[in-house]
């Protein structure tokens, strides 16, 4: 009887044990993924800064001051994304991980974008993903070919609704510029 009460006890102290655990964690989630979000969003916009719009690098001068900090961390964020809707699918919160997939697709789609008209560009590395410090004239060629290419190939990724690996691939032969 008093081996019975005790195997109890001890059952009624992991179950308990493990309920505050996974509490816990899930309180958690929701702060982690908002910084998480605001991040990814931050290096979203900024990596795009590279590419797109008025202060675009197009190559004509070395990469800009903080450009492999910025791709480094991009990469970073986008894992950490990946991580946070995986946890939250585990944790049953769909709309948390749709948003962080959403966050994550447009984060990835700018880090693909980047590397896509670097190696299109032949841009030589000195540690990827750090370009090596020279001019690389035929990125502003590339560049405008790739922004071309850049909405239609989101759109057939967001119409196949993929995955975080299946999209990057997609997006990367997508944005594939035809050699002549």
């Amino acid at each position: 009887m008093l081996r019975r009460l005790l195997l109890s006890g001890i059952l009624a102290l992991g179950v308990a044990t493990t309920a505050i655990a996974s509490a816990a964690a899930q309180a958690s989630t929701p702060r982690t993924a908002v910084s998480a979000i605001r991040d990814a969003t931050v290096l979203s916009s900024r990596i795009r800064s590279y590419h797109r719009g008025p202060g675009s690098w197009t190559g004509h001068h070395p990469p800009p001051a903080g450009y492999c900090v910025t791709m480094r961390q991009g990469e970073a964020a986008l894992v950490e994304i990946a991580r946070l809707a995986n946890r939250a699918i585990l944790s049953r919160q769909p709309s948390q991980a749709l948003h962080l997939q959403r966050v994550g697709d447009a984060l990835s789609d700018e880090l693909d974008e980047e590397e896509r008209i670097n190696g299109q560009a032949d841009i030589r590395y000195a540690d990827y993903p750090c370009p090596a410090v020279s001019p690389y004239p035929a990125r502003a060629h590339v560049l405008r070919l790739v922004e071309q290419s850049m909405p239609t190939c989101r759109r057939r990724a967001d119409a196949l609704r993929l995955s975080f690996a299946a999209r990057r691939s997609l997006m990367q032969q997508c944005l594939q510029i035809p050699r002549s």
